[in-house]
């Protein structure tokens, strides 16, 4: 049989996989590890030499939409789990050759570590919660403490030490238990604030006139503070939530893309909720009104034409916590909307999702590919796919 043969063969198995959803699965919450090698032992290997005619496609077998949504979010952990490596996780996945993908982007390992640590309480799951432990062990490693100045910071790429990297370690934290948990917290937030400039904006690196991701980091860093300012309410993080509110509003509108969006709105749903600001809920409901234009569709709030990927999922983590506000503050409108888009999105990404199939190799299940004609499985598309399913079932949007 021809190379060529083969491959078009294999796509055409991996788009089944994909395109269907198998028969739902449920966790032994006695005995999580013999549930996992159950489930490897029932996908068994991906074969080299298929059968001439496929087998038949398993059909959705799923009476309860919720759970379908819920096994997703497994299914995706699960695939962070079958994934790892001495370290923590392999970075890239080709599930048509069985062969992982050269290449490392610690920034993406360290917001992992965070979809990874609330999958662990979503689904109370210890064999999570264990990936999430040993993740936080790794990059324990790289902590810097920067003596005269009193705050830490991940040195994980020296010369180029991310503001955004500060934000997932105290993201991460917030969802785990350890021992130094309130003294890591506080010194990462140091670190972040030592960013902030009298301008209100936050320097993209530690110890550089570099500028970079504006549109990322910045934002990453603002919801750990945030999130941080829920557990801790200390003046010093609500005074910086409130001056990079007054300097981003101010950037965004003179440089408006959809990139900025997710992660700024998730910073701003917590400090409307600290401040009651008409002027934060207004510029929150700027920011998705702009995304819900941008995307196209058939009417004016449905019937979403999603074919960009699964840079879908991104922007429903930003689209859930605008909906919240909608919904807190009573603009139906808003809240019927956003939610629909959410829920639209949310059966597109779960499109995007390898299932299970007695042909699907352990190491490919639940992992999200880019689109459905480009399978790779990476790390932050599995995590920014299981936030964005997570957070929407917490808020109510999916049922």
């Amino acid at each position: 049989m021809s190379k060529d043969l083969l491959l078009f063969i294999g796509y055409i198995v991996l788009f089944l996989t994909v395109s269907y959803i198998a028969t739902p699965f449920s966790f032994d919450k006695v005995n999580p590890e013999k549930e996992i090698n159950n489930l490897i032992a029932e996908n068994g290997i991906l074969q080299s030499n298929f059968p001439a005619q496929a087998s038949p496609v398993l059909q959705n077998q799923y009476q309860n939409k919720r759970q379908e949504y819920i096994d997703a979010i497994k299914y995706g952990a699960l695939w962070f789990y079958n994934n790892q490596n001495n370290n923590f996780l392999n970075y890239e996945y080709d599930p048509l050759n069985d062969s992982y993908v050269e290449g490392k982007e610690e920034l993406r390992e360290v917001a992992s570590l965070w979809a990874i640590a609330k999958a662990a309480n979503f689904t109370n799951r210890v064999e999570f919660k264990n990936l999430a432990q040993k993740g936080f062990a790794y990059f324990e490693k790289y902590f810097k403490y920067d003596k005269e100045k009193d705050f830490y910071y991940l040195n994980i790429t020296p010369g180029s030490t991310k503001l955004g990297y500060s934000g997932f370690i105290i993201l991460s934290l917030l969802e785990i238990d350890h021992p130094k948990k309130d003294f890591y917290l506080e010194k990462f937030a140091d670190g972040i604030i030592y960013q902030q400039k009298p301008d209100g904006s936050l320097a993209t690196h530690f110890y550089s006139d570099k500028v970079s991701n504006v549109d990322y980091y910045p934002g990453e860093a603002l919801i750990a503070i945030a999130k941080l300012y829920e557990y801790k309410p200390e003046q010093k993080y609500l005074d910086l939530l409130n001056k990079a509110f007054s300097y981003y509003k101010k950037y965004w509108q003179e440089n408006k893309n959809t990139p900025f969006i997710p992660w700024q709105t998730r910073a701003y749903n917590k400090l409307y909720k600290f401040t009651n600001s008409q002027e934060v809920a207004d510029f929150i409901f700027e920011m998705n009104d702009y995304l819900i234009t941008y995307q196209p569709k058939y009417n004016s709030c449905s019937d979403f034409v999603f074919n960009q990927g699964i840079i879908i999922a991104v922007r429903m983590e930003g689209m859930n916590q605008a909906y919240e506000i909608a919904k807190m503050i009573g603009d139906k409108q808003r809240e019927q909307c956003y939610g629909q888009y959410i829920k639209e999105g949310a059966d597109y990404i779960m499109s995007l999702q390898v299932k299970k199939s007695p042909l699907v190799k352990i190491k490919a299940l639940g992992g999200f590919g880019q689109n459905k004609d480009f399978p790779l499985q990476r790390i932050d598309r599995n995590q920014h796919a299981i936030m964005a399913l997570m957070e929407a079932l917490e808020l109510g949007i999916l049922k």
